[in-house]
């Protein structure tokens, strides 16, 4: 009779260890999600939701404005030599408006920089906060990002350089339709286009330099371009579909 009762006895001591063990897994999983996301947040910078359901219309371009400035070379695009792709697309953006900057010059201006020509996401809105002007750092849909776009004026990204690859590279977004995203990119080896929109095989050496009839040298498959929006990593899950948003 003693043995008998034994039994349950041992499958309830076993059952409450299990318990417990997944309790505290559980609890260092929750634990260490918010720790990664309050370093983020120190390193990086907070996020602001921006999630729309719908869109205007199926394709809309940005156009160079009257006030739109080229750089000395007679482009509208400039390409970076290393790193510097925050101070390029900022100075894409910056010459849309009418002021006259390169990208070189824009990075040396953007603040929480790393080694090696990079820089935290949080120095966008600490380059323009300089100038007077509120940008804010997004993490929203598409759908956002389109409406966005429609306000008549490029936006920035944060995107992987490849899909899969942890490496980030900001670029500017100038328009899109059912089939691409169109983007202004600093890398001049990513460059697929011509200067009438033409696609370029293969991308390299073949960036336009004057009388540009488009505004956006580049063009990425919407269904790839999300996904190479989609940064989430373990190390940052919740920094994903980033953009900024300028106050009107």
């Amino acid at each position: 009779m003693n043995k008998s009762k034994d039994k349950p006895k041992g499958k309830a001591k076993g059952g409450t260890m299990i318990g417990r063990i997944i309790f505290e897994v559980v609890k260092f999983l929750i634990t260490a999600f918010i720790i990664t996301n309050i370093v983020n947040i120190i390193l990086m910078g907070a996020l602001v939701p921006r999630f729309e359901r719908h869109v205007k219309g199926g394709k809309y371009f940005v156009s160079p404005t009257a006030q739109t400035v080229r750089t000395p070379a007679g482009s509208y695009f400039e390409f970076q030599q290393g790193g510097g792709c925050a101070g390029f697309s900022s100075a894409f953006v910056l010459r849309h408006s009418g002021v006259q900057i390169g990208g070189e010059e824009a990075f040396k201006d953007v603040p929480f920089q790393m080694k090696g020509g990079l820089a935290f996401p949080k120095g966008i809105t600490g380059f323009f906060k300089k100038r007077g002007i509120k940008m804010t750092a997004c993490s929203g849909n598409f759908a956002a990002l389109q409406n966005e776009l429609e306000k008549g004026r490029p936006v920035i990204v944060v995107i992987r350089s490849f899909v899969n690859k942890s490496y980030l590279h900001f670029a500017t977004v100038t328009g899109y339709d059912e089939e691409k995203v169109y983007l202004a990119d600093s890398i001049q080896s990513w460059v697929n286009v011509d200067k009438d929109g033409k696609a370029i095989e293969p991308a390299l050496d073949t960036a336009p330099t004057s009388g540009e009839s488009v505004y956006y040298n580049r063009t990425v498959p919407v269904e790839e371009f999300k996904k190479l929006w989609n940064t989430s990593m373990l190390k940052m899950p919740l920094y994903r579909n980033m953009f900024y948003v300028c106050k009107d």
